[in-house]
């Protein structure tokens, strides 16, 4: 009777407290555990689940059809962030308007490096390893997802990325539109001493 009991207690909690639903990718154990640290942080003081569904490919299904059947398994407070490695797609639901009011989801998804946390990064192309990548977007869309619901819900995270992500993020916006005034001021220069010399 007891070990039926442990085994009940024991699956129950296994089932709620990963907030990595599925990840058929394969990604870091580091990657698992510091999302839910978070993930749990955040559900701890707010009710809110935050989960990840990292899937290879979706089997000509749309990502948001998946995550849908996905969600309506979950705590009735709960957002939901999917990738797909074949499809290349990156989707966010959430079970409700007022937990959508939480976040922002247009610019998590955003294409622009200077907005998006997800997408700009999983645009780069890489050598070697290309789970890294995923890694990195993956948990930048995950913390900002966290982050900004705790914010808007006046809740103090300890295991927030915070400043720290946010150094990183902004360090590489630096880095790409220098790259582009560098770019621009080439050409222009290219084409002025071009016109210098046809005079």
């Amino acid at each position: 009777m007891y070990r039926f009991l442990f085994f009940l207690l024991f699956s129950t909690s296994s089932i709620w407290s990963s907030f990595i639903l599925k990840d058929e990718v394969g990604l870091n154990p580091q990657f698992h555990q510091q999302v839910e640290e978070m993930g749990a942080e955040l559900y701890q003081k707010s009710g809110i689940g935050v989960y990840m569904l990292i899937l290879a490919t979706t089997h000509g299904e749309s990502l948001s059809i998946v995550g849908k059947r996905e969600l309506e398994q979950l705590p009735k407070k709960s957002v939901l962030l999917s990738f797909a490695e074949q499809e290349k797609k990156v989707d966010i639901l959430a079970s409700s308007d007022e937990v959508y009011r939480l976040f922002d989801k247009e610019q998590i998804l955003s294409p622009f490096p200077w907005s998006g946390t997800i997408l700009p990064i999983l645009g780069e192309k890489v050598k070697g390893d290309v789970r890294k990548k995923y890694s990195v977007a993956l948990f930048n869309g995950y913390a900002d997802i966290v982050e900004q619901i705790a914010e808007n819900s006046n809740i103090q995270l300890e295991h927030a990325v915070g400043n720290a992500n946010k150094y990183v993020i902004n360090t590489l916006r630096l880095i790409f539109y220098s790259v582009i005034v560098l770019a621009l001021g080439y050409i222009l220069y290219r084409r002025f001493r071009g016109a210098k010399k046809d005079v």
